[in-house]
């Protein structure tokens, strides 16, 4: 009776690894659609900022060539209800306005930090673009 339990336990958590597996892929292709979709907008930026605990902040922020802010998401939910959802909380229209506030703090939130290395890799990739109109490249 007791092996036949241990048996039953073992094939319902090779069910659940194998499910866990299957829809961590359905979840992966779902989140790519979507960040390929918004890359499509406009010079798209993605942050990260990670807690010491473990929980991490992931935002992207979509910008014109000019610098000007079109919108922003936020990666929201758990599993497979995680999907891209629009911030519109946002109080900047202009990169060069948010690094300026946010650069010089000492103390930023997780979700501040995320803003900041978003902004800071949509200034690296409008400086190629820049670079790449004018015929060269920057160092």
């Amino acid at each position: 009776m007791d092996s036949l339990r241990l048996e039953a336990l073992l094939v319902y958590l090779f069910i659940l690894i194998l499910l866990q597996s299957l829809l961590g892929i359905y979840q992966l292709k779902k989140i790519t659609r979507t960040l390929c979709r918004l890359q499509k907008l406009g010079v798209c930026g993605c942050g990260t900022a990670r807690h010491w605990t473990g929980w991490r902040v992931y935002y992207l922020i979509i910008a014109d060539p000019a610098g000007r802010i079109r919108s922003a998401y936020r990666l929201k939910g758990i599993s497979l209800g995680t999907d891209f959802a629009p911030d519109r909380k946002l109080a900047f229209q202009q990169i060069d306005e948010l690094l300026a506030c946010y650069a010089p703090e000492e103390r930023l939130t997780l979700k501040e930090t995320a803003q900041l290395r978003a902004a800071e890799d949509i200034r690296r990739k409008l400086t190629v673009l820049e670079g790449a109109r004018r015929g060269s490249t920057p160092k």
